[in-house]
C-alpha cells in the first residue's frame, strides 16, 4: 500500500502583505478531505496533512537546494497539493501562505525521487503545467513516476469540490494514476485543463512509434490497485509522455 501527504493553501493573506498576489480560495479543504478519506478508507496511510500556514515551500525542494523533501515530498508514494499556480520560464510555480521560504514555489528545485521515495505528484493548481513545452520538466523526473498537473485553469468552485474524492476513488477502484486525474477532475459545469506527464524509457519507444500499452502513462497505478511501473532511474530516461483534457 501507499503512504501519501496533502498539503492545502486556502488563505493568502500573508501572501498578499508580502505583494505576492493570491486571491484566497474555497473549497480547497473539501479537496484536500475527499482525497485524504478516500486514500484513508482503503488502507492507505498518511504520513502528513498540511493546512495554511503549516505548508512550506521548501517542503518539495530538494535537500540539495536548501530544502527538507527528504522528510516531506520526497518521503511519501504520493503527495496531493491544492493552491494557485502558474507556470513561468519553463517551470511550475505554486503560491504558499508562509515565507519558509519563500512564497512562491518552484520546480525548478525539485528533483523527486532522487534516494526516497516518490512516485506521484498531484497539483490541484492553475496552470502547473507547459503544453507546449512538457520537456521543460524533465529533471524533476528522479525516479518519479508521474506529474499530474494542469495547463490551463483548474477551477475553485462548488461542482469541483469533489475532484480530491474522485480522483482518490479512480485510483483505488483500479485505473491508471493518470485516467484518474483526468477523470476525476472533470467536471459537467467547468472546464477543468488536467495535464500528465511521465517519465519513459528506452524500451517503449520503437523508434518514434511508441509501444503505448507498455508505457509508464498507460500501466501504472496506484501501489495494490493494480500494476505499478518500475522506477526508471536517471541514467535510464529516454523520453517523456503527456496527456491532457478539457472537461
Amino acid at each position: 500500500m501507499a503512504t501519501f501527504g496533502i498539503e492545502g493553501i486556502r488563505h493568502f493573506s500573508h501572501a498578499r502583505a508580502a505583494g505576492v498576489g493570491a486571491e484566497d480560495l474555497t473549497y480547497v479543504f473539501n479537496n484536500c478531505n475527499g482525497m485524504d478519506n478516500a486514500l484513508r478508507s482503503r488502507g492507505h496511510t498518511r504520513a502528513f496533512y498540511f493546512a495554511e500556514t503549516d505548508c512550506w515551500e521548501i517542503d518539495l525542494n530538494d535537500t540539495s537546494k536548501g530544502g527538507i523533501d527528504s522528510s516531506y515530498g520526497d518521503n511519501v508514494d504520493l503527495f496531493f497539493i491544492s493552491t494557485h499556480g502558474n507556470h513561468w520560464d519553463g517551470h511550475a510555480v505554486l503560491a504558499y501562505d508562509s515565507p519558509n521560504n519563500n512564497y512562491l514555489a518552484d520546480s525548478h528545485n525539485w528533483l523527486l525521487g532522487n534516494n526516497w521515495n516518490l512516485e506521484w505528484l498531484l497539483m490541484y493548481a492553475c496552470e502547473t503545467l507547459n503544453l507546449s513545452s512538457p520537456l521543460d520538466y524533465w529533471d524533476v523526473f528522479q525516479r518519479l513516476h508521474k506529474i499530474c498537473g494542469s495547463y490551463d485553469v483548474m477551477w475553485d468552485g462548488w461542482t469541483v469540490d469533489e475532484c480530491g474524492e474522485d480522483t482518490g476513488n479512480n485510483m483505488t477502484g483500479g485505473k491508471t494514476v493518470a485516467e484518474s486525474w483526468i477523470d476525476g477532475v472533470s467536471d459537467w459545469w467547468v472546464d477543468n485543463h488536467p495535464m500528465v506527464l511521465a517519465m519513459e524509457r528506452e524500451s517503449t519507444w520503437h523508434g518514434g512509434n511508441p509501444d503505448w500499452a507498455h508505457t509508464t502513462m498507460y500501466t501504472d497505478h496506484l501501489w495494490g490497485h493494480g500494476s505499478t511501473a518500475a522506477d526508471i532511474f536517471p541514467a535510464d530516461k529516454f523520453w517523456m509522455s503527456w496527456r491532457w483534457a478539457e472537461g
